[in-house]
């Protein structure tokens, strides 16, 4: 049992049909009921979040265009013939369905809660089709939807085209304009007719039809039209007929789909219902709470959604731990009743699978029942509001509630004798005590505040009030009792101060005073500390914030670090490929330039530019942040540095002004010197030591015969191991040594494995002009796994 209608329950409902896209969704929104069971709670909040999720995140949203066809369906089954409307609305609702399932098909992984609601579904292209090619985007029937329909109204357009003809001949006939009231064309009975004057009634041969109001004109058609409005009418009859004929059809064909089109049209509405839940999270500022293991309730922050978002205030509410009976004392309308209302409007929210307006974090259990006994002018009736009425809801309460339930009771024990009443609230919280029930009482009652302090599993809380200026707070503390502050809100709502002060004093022999006095001292010192709680609280989020973002500025500034990274290696490799082209285009130049004299110098000289070109490469030194930016005063030759641009370790040549030149394994750059940085110990050794083994060192003359120097060339190449791109540029450059060297026969060995390798190598040889012809090896020569080539 949940007191729905007292927690204002319908109000969320109905809010929430408000951003529910479609008639279904929209009832299922009316008609949504809290549930009891943890996995279907659960599910409902998890599905809530993935539609969240989409809606703050999709640019595409898979909602609008589902009408509510059941109806239609139903009628389909009993042989009605359906209207236009109603067809057109079923082929609508099928185009949505069809959007939607293609939207959570592809996106599964990101939404598999509501992705699960479009599986298995029903496929409707047939019926889609077939509306297609009747309908318009207007929703109007196409002249197309049947051949014949085709020619009728072929014949309905003609027809009417004549008839228009033969009137304005009749209407701009000389003799014939004094019969006529007006010049124009119009229709009686679908048949069209001519205005005429009254008077000229017996010079105008024709069917009269119609009479004005004022008499003076009569609607008549010429005889030489009857027998063209005759042919017309016979042409729309045919016309309705076949309409009819054609949305028989279309009927006959929802109602073969009609279980599909149902089973449909209930997924996407709940779909949609989802999302209106989002969408109600969204405008409430909610979050998704989590449900508690136990009977624990942790609100933080919570807001009585029903409320205005600019008056309301949070509230913190806390219950089941230590205590499991919370007693709410303070000042009338200080918001006592709105903290009970929260708590059991939020708990209805939470397992109905809406999220709550309050703070992430915040955790409720599940309750079995939600009893609610609020009977102030702001839920019931004032004839209800009396001792009995109270009273018989309690008793209600009582036989029914268990562990597992929630109690609000508002003002417990009032509307009689406060002795009397006192005591019979007294024993009806001992009664649920006992028995373990949740609950949230309010009260005026200093014997039920001494009641609370002295007995364990009940907690003091009372809604603030500020003494400095006499009015409410609406903040809710635990753990001190309130005092009602009637006679303070009795003088600020303008009793005469005289009644006011005799009141204190009556109140001071009564003996109460003296508790209300420690009651206020000890709240005064709880507003301090719930403003010191605040202020630190503050600087917390401050500080949370400020290191949030320095660790979004941290990020975006190792992700540009990296982008620079990325540019200077892609703009090095820019530069090896530059190098790479231009020394091939010199070697060529070189090899069809020169004749055969002094061949063996320039053979030398190009394999060594060859191989030259091959090692060229960029030394990437590794990344360090501890370098610092030289001066050109801190920068001289031979020192090594480090080129940001190039992101490469290398020797200082010279220095010109403020540009230095620099050697990066025996590519000389050009740079400003704000683009050197410092190096390590280690680098600078590492680069001298690469210098020294640089050096060319002292050869023998080059001699011996020209097979000799043959020999020296190799006439067969392993590319075991490598990938394609690599075997290509491995195979080009080993042909070009060979053609250089005088060696006209060569062999590939690339193994067997899959054959892509041999393939791969066996296109790129087509290309080649140099290569006469290649094929696979002998048996003896390794078989499938090398080629033998012939260069020409």
């Amino acid at each position: 049992m949940f007191n729905e209608d007292v927690l204002d329950f319908i109000k969320i409902k109905e809010e929430l049909a408000s951003h529910c896209s479609s008639i279904i969704a929209k009832e299922m929104a009316l008609a949504l009921e809290p549930m009891t069971n943890r996995e279907k709670i659960q599910e409902a909040l998890d599905e809530t979040a993935e539609a969240l999720r989409s809606w703050q995140t999709e640019i595409e949203q898979p909602l609008g265009g589902t009408r509510d066809i059941r109806e239609s369906c139903k009628k389909s089954r009993k042989d009605f013939v359906l209207s236009r409307e109603a067809i057109w609305d079923v082929y609508i609702t099928i185009g949505a369905y069809k959007r939607m399932v293609k939207f959570f098909r592809a996106k599964y992984m990101e939404y598999p809660l509501l992705s699960l609601w479009m599986q298995d579904m029903p496929n409707m292209d047939r019926v889609e089709q077939r509306l297609k090619r009747v309908f318009d985007e207007k929703g109007e029937l196409l002249d197309t939807a049947s051949p014949k329909l085709a020619s009728l109204r072929n014949t309905i357009s003609k027809t009417r085209d004549r008839i228009k003809h033969d009137i304005q001949a009749i209407l701009h006939d000389k003799d014939n304009q004094k019969y006529f009231q007006e010049a124009i064309i119009t229709q009686r009975n679908n048949r069209y007719v001519i205005p005429v004057k009254q008077e000229y009634r017996q010079y105008f041969d024709g069917l009269i039809h119609d009479r004005s109001a004022t008499g003076q004109t009569l609607y008549i058609e010429p005889m030489r039209l009857v027998e063209l409005n005759n042919d017309l009418q016979e042409a729309l009859i045919g016309e309705e007929q076949e309409v009819l004929r054609i949305y028989k059809e279309l009927s006959a064909l929802i109602k073969q789909h009609s279980n599909d089109l149902m089973d449909a049209c209930e997924k996407v509405s709940h779909i949609e219902f989802v999302y209106g839940k989002a969408k109600l999270a969204i405008a409430q500022k909610a979050v998704q709470a989590t449900l508690s293991e136990g009977r624990d309730v942790n609100l933080m922050r919570a807001r009585h959604p029903l409320i205005p978002a600019n008056t309301v205030v949070p509230t913190d509410i806390r219950l089941g731990t230590d205590y499991r009976i919370l007693l709410i004392t303070g000042s009338n309308t200080g918001g006592k009743t709105v903290s009970l209302k929260t708590l059991g409007l939020l708990s209805l929210m939470n397992q109905s699978g809406l999220f709550i307006p309050a703070e992430h974090g915040s955790i409720l259990p599940i309750f079995h029942n939600i009893f609610a006994d609020i009977g102030d002018e702001q839920s019931i009736e004032a004839s209800l509001s009396t001792f009995s009425a109270h009273m018989t809801q309690v008793i209600s309460i009582i036989k029914h509630c268990g562990p597992n339930d929630l109690v609000l009771l508002d003002e417990l024990g009032s509307g009689t004798d406060p002795e009397e009443g006192s005591a019979l609230a007294v024993s009806i919280l001992e009664f649920f005590r006992q028995k373990g029930t949740l609950m949230m009482v309010s009260t005026h009652y200093n014997e039920l505040k001494n009641y609370a302090y002295h007995t364990a599993g009940i907690e003091n809380g009372h809604v603030e009030f500020d003494e400095r200026t006499l009015k409410p707070t609406y903040r809710l503390h635990i753990g001190v009792a309130g005092s009602s502050h009637a006679l303070s809100i009795a003088a600020r709502l303008g009793l005469p101060k005289d009644i006011v002060n005799r009141a204190r004093d009556y109140k001071s022999k009564f003996g109460s005073s003296e508790m209300e006095n420690v009651l206020t001292d000890l709240n005064e010192q709880l507003r301090k500390s719930s403003e010191r709680e605040r202020a630190l609280k503050k600087e917390l989020d401050e500080t949370r914030r400020m290191r949030g973002q320095l660790e979004r500025e941290k990020k975006q500034f190792n992700e540009k670090r990296k982008q620079m990274l990325a540019k200077a290696q892609a703009d090095a490799e820019s530069m090896k490929r530059s190098l790479r082209v231009e020394g091939e285009a010199i070697i060529k130049q070189l090899k069809a330039q020169f004749s055969e004299i002094n061949k063996d110098k320039r053979l030398s000289a190009i394999n060594a530019a060859r191989k030259g070109i091959s090692n060229v490469h960029v030394p990437e030194a590794p990344v360090n942040d501890d370098r610092k930016t030289l001066s050109i005063d801190a920068v001289a030759i031979g020192q090594v540095v480090y080129v940001t641009s190039l992101r490469s370790l290398g020797t200082v040549l010279s220095i010109k002004g403020n540009r230095v030149t620099v050697d990066i394994n025996g590519l000389s750059a050009t740079v400003k010197v704000n683009e050197l940085q410092s190096t390590t110990r280690e680098e600078s050794n590492k680069i001298q030591r690469d210098n020294l083994k640089a050096q060319p060192k002292t050869r023998k003359k080059a001699g011996g015969s020209a097979v000799q120097r043959q020999k020296e060339v190799r006439t067969e190449i392993n590319i075991l191991g490598q990938t394609v791109d690599e075997a290509v540029v491995s195979v080009g450059r080993f042909i070009d040594q060979a053609l250089l060297g005088g060696i006209n026969q060569v062999r590939i060995i690339h193994g067997k494995g899959t054959g892509a390798l041999r393939e791969g190598v066996h296109q790129y040889l087509r290309t080649l002009p140099q290569v006469a012809h290649f094929e696979t090896a002998g048996y003896d020569e390794g078989g499938a796994g090398a080629t033998n080539v012939v260069l020409k």
